[in-house]
């Protein structure tokens, strides 16, 4: 397929969306950000806007009716943005150059935010592979205050390119309009918080999630499209943390990791 047959087929795809299929919304999106990196570039803006399209409500619970207007119109607002897409290639050409200056212009942060709980395990491991890699893992408690509020801190250190996300089950939490044997293990508020500023920041594509595998953990459910990579003991999540940043433009040698 040449480039405006692929967007065409990501409208066709969208078109033959079954109503509130998750599993196919998810591998559509991977598909489109793919599309959309390597036909108008790592910085393209078309990135951000379609991670900015909602296809579940902020606030639970919701009734389904609005269930099903959220969805209806995170749909819509994908079906004009790859229509805008389109367009932009019939009228410039396939090869169009401005997408691809974009993709060689963009210069990249060797910074890497960390964002953590409290698994200093997990955070040590993570952090000691970014420097392996030739990359600087920022660890907020690690910088100095300086004066500075902790909100004041975070915003100045997150001027990065990517951010590694680890979701430990350092908490344990339940509804209450239920009892506690409902609880369930979950990440610390203030990660969750910052899973969320980091996507809306830097796009989905450069979010990495890893997240430890236990039973009962329970996973953010309003983050559709996000790569969640298990934390595995066998260390395979090093390898798909040097995939993910060498999708996004860095240049990452997996050999130094041996």
């Amino acid at each position: 397929m040449n480039e405006i047959e692929l967007v065409q087929n990501l409208i066709e795809m969208v078109n033959k969306l079954p109503h509130r299929d998750n599993q196919k919304l998810d591998a559509l999106i991977k598909r489109a950000e793919m599309i959309i990196r390597n036909v108008f570039g790592e910085s393209s803006k078309y990135l951000k806007d379609l991670s900015r399209i909602r296809f579940y409500p902020m606030v639970y619970p919701a009734d389904e009716q609005y269930y099903n207007e959220i969805w209806l119109s995170g749909r819509n607002e994908m079906l004009n943005l790859f229509n805008t897409m389109l367009e932009e290639l019939k009228l410039f050409g396939p090869s169009s150059k401005a997408g691809k200056v974009q993709k060689t212009d963009v210069k990249l942060s060797k910074q890497i935010f960390l964002v953590h709980g409290h698994d200093d395990a997990m955070k040590q491991a993570v952090a000691r592979t970014l420097e392996k890699i030739g990359l600087e893992p920022i660890i907020l408690h690690e910088k100095p205050s300086e004066g500075r509020t902790i909100i004041e801190k975070f915003t100045d250190y997150s001027e990065v390119s990517f951010a590694v996300v680890l979701l430990s089950p350092d908490d344990i939490a339940y509804p209450k309009d239920r009892s506690p044997k409902d609880a369930m293990l979950r990440a610390r508020q203030n990660v969750i918080f910052e899973l969320g500023f980091f996507i809306g920041k830097l796009g989905r594509n450069r979010v990495l999630v890893l997240y430890q595998e236990e039973e009962n953990f329970e996973m953010p459910s309003d983050y559709s499209g996000v790569l969640y990579t298990p934390y595995d003991s066998s260390g395979r999540w090093q390898f798909d943390l040097i995939k993910e940043l060498k999708a996004c433009g860095y240049d990452v040698d997996a050999n130094k990791l041996l």
